[in-house]
Formats: C-alpha cells, sequence, structure tokens
C-alpha cells in the first residue's frame, strides 16, 4: 500500500476533536466521512465545521470557494458499516476510555476492507491494549492531534507493537499532505510525548501555586513572557544550545549530569562527542543573531502597540 491509494477517509466521532479532524482531510481534497452516535450531534459537528472555515476565510487562509470545496467533500452519517466499509484511512476519535476504544477499533476490523489503515487519536491510552484483539496489527497507528485539530499544525504519530514501517511511514506522509507537523514516536508510553511533557509543567506549575509563590494569574503570565515566548523558535534541545550552557563546567550545568544514572550517562555521551543537539557550535553567534532577529519580530507583533 502506498500514500496513493489512500483516497477515502472515515473519522469517527465528531466531538471537540473529530470535527477538526475531518476538516483537516477535507480541506486537502479527501472526500470524507463524518460519523457519530446521532444526526444531532452531526448537524452540531458541521456548525462547528463551517464556523471554523469562517474565521480561516477571515484571516485569509483559504477563500469562499476553498471553504465551500471543503464541505462539499464531508458526508455526515451515524451508520458505522458506512464509514468502514469505504474507507482506505480511519481515524477514530471518541472518547478516551479504553473498553470504548476496544469495542470500536474492534468492530472497525470487522467492518473495514483488509487494506484499510485505522488509527486513534487518544492522548494518553496505549494501542497495545486497546487495540490488542484487531488482526491487523500492522495497519494500527496512533495519530495525536491537539486542539483545535484544525489550527495546531502537530500531530504525533505513534506505533503499535506490530505496527509496520510501511505503515508508519505512510500515515507520516498522509499527515504531511494534510498540512500537518507529524512528530514521530519509537516507543509506547502512557500520554505519549506531548502530554508527559505538559503534564510535568502543570504539576510544577499548581504545587508551586499551592505553597503560594506565585499567584495563578502570575504564573500563567510568567509561562507566556518567557519560555513560551520563546517556544515558536526553540525547544529545551535548541534552547540548551543557545543559552549556551553546553560551555559551562560539566558540574554547574542545569540539571547537572549523574554519572551513576544511564540515562544521563546517554545524554552526557552525547554532549561529549557532539557538545551540542542542533547548532554548530562553530556557527554559534550566527544562530544566536537568528534567534534574536525572530524574538524581535515576534516581540514587536505581541508586545508593540502602533502607539507606542
Amino acid at each position: 500500500m502506498e500514500l496513493a491509494d489512500i483516497k477515502q477517509i472515515g473519522v469517527i466521532g465528531g466531538g471537540t476533536m473529530g470535527f477538526g479532524i475531518a476538516l483537516n482531510f477535507a480541506l486537502a481534497g479527501y472526500p470524507t466521512v463524518l460519523n457519530d452516535i446521532s444526526d444531532e450531534i452531526l448537524e452540531l459537528s458541521m456548525k462547528n465545521i463551517r464556523s471554523a472555515l469562517a474565521l480561516f476565510i477571515e484571516y485569509e487562509i483559504i477563500n469562499q470557494k476553498q471553504s465551500d470545496d471543503a464541505v462539499s467533500r464531508i458526508t455526515t452519517t451515524a451508520d458505522v458499516n458506512m464509514v468502514a466499509s469505504n474507507s482506505d484511512f480511519i481515524t477514530e476519535a471518541i472518547f478516551d476510555r479504553s473498553k470504548d476504544k476496544r469495542e470500536m477499533f474492534n468492530l472497525l476490523d470487522k467492518l473495514s476492507p483488509p487494506h484499510t489503515i485505522i488509527a486513534s487519536n487518544t492522548s494518553h491510552l496505549v494501542l497495545s491494549d486497546f487495540g490488542s484483539d484487531v488482526k491487523r496489527q500492522d495497519k494500527i497507528v496512533l495519530t495525536h492531534y491537539f486542539a483545535p485539530p484544525h489550527i495546531v499544525p502537530g500531530v504525533e504519530v505513534g506505533k503499535g507493537p506490530k505496527t509496520s514501517d510501511e505503515t508508519f511511514d505512510i500515515v507520516y506522509k498522509l499527515m504531511k499532505k494534510t498540512r500537518r507537523i507529524p512528530i514521530r514516536l519509537q516507543t509506547e508510553e502512557p500520554g505519549y510525548l506531548i502530554n508527559r511533557l505538559q503534564t510535568v509543567l502543570f504539576k510544577e506549575a499548581a504545587r508551586l501555586w499551592a505553597q503560594g509563590m506565585a499567584s495563578a494569574e502570575d504564573i500563567e503570565l510568567g509561562i507566556i513572557s518567557t519560555f513560551g515566548f520563546r517556544m515558536p523558535h526553540e525547544g529545551p534541545f535548541k534552547h540548551y544550545d543557545l543559552a549556551g550552557i553546553w560551555k559551562w563546567p560539566e558540574d554547574i550545568r542545569f540539571p547537572p549530569p549523574d554519572p551513576t544514572n544511564e540515562i544521563d550517562k546517554k545524554i552526557s555521551k552525547h554532549l561529549k562527542e557532539r557538545k551540542t543537539w542542533f547548532v554548530n557550535p562553530e556557527k554559534f553567534d550566527e544562530a544566536v543573531e537568528k534567534r534574536d532577529r525572530e524574538f524581535i519580530r515576534r516581540y514587536k507583533a505581541l508586545y508593540m502597540s502602533k502607539e507606542d
């Protein structure tokens, strides 16, 4: 199977995530069937789709014809069999309850053609759990979108224990074709990558709030105006590079490496061999200037009004 063989898309669940996922595929030119348990829910899904498209038009991301074309590509149905039997790729976006997802995956496996790839939009459950009874183990995959999925570009793409490299590669390419940014995950852990990072941040923020270090308003403001401000340009690895932490004596780097910890040993080995993650140490000054120019543009756009 190749990317070109995917011609029809199915989306199970038309709620907060499902309607936006369906919209992504429709905007990319794919005929898409959107399913939920009732016509009333599906009417609301289409209302949300039209509202999302109206905002895209307002901000000149698309024009009216592109909006109309996207709507014309979306069909709604309360019949799961109609979705399963006619789709080459199906995204399940129902409630994150293992029992429900297991039942849905098993049903889709039974009703879908043998070539159909079945994806889950779960944010914390693992495929090896709720997908364990599916016969097509090589054709199940994770595609974890982030709300609102028609705007936030990143999508985690992950494997189950027996997902084939072919399936993984097709889904990666499919996400790129729908103008998403696929983040490839090589192992399974509850919460996967991004939600695990977000959870650590939330827990520490809530702990600091509870012990009275700062108000919720100031914690929020601090995050948005500091590393949140930087993050469109750099994540933690590139920040390590651009902050010049790799130049510091090893015993005062943050966090300091623990020579008895296997994970720290791996990190230390990488940094001793490469020094940095992304930035060429010989072109450090150029990289810093490029960062600063991007930061200035962002600062001007976000914090300097025309009156200033």
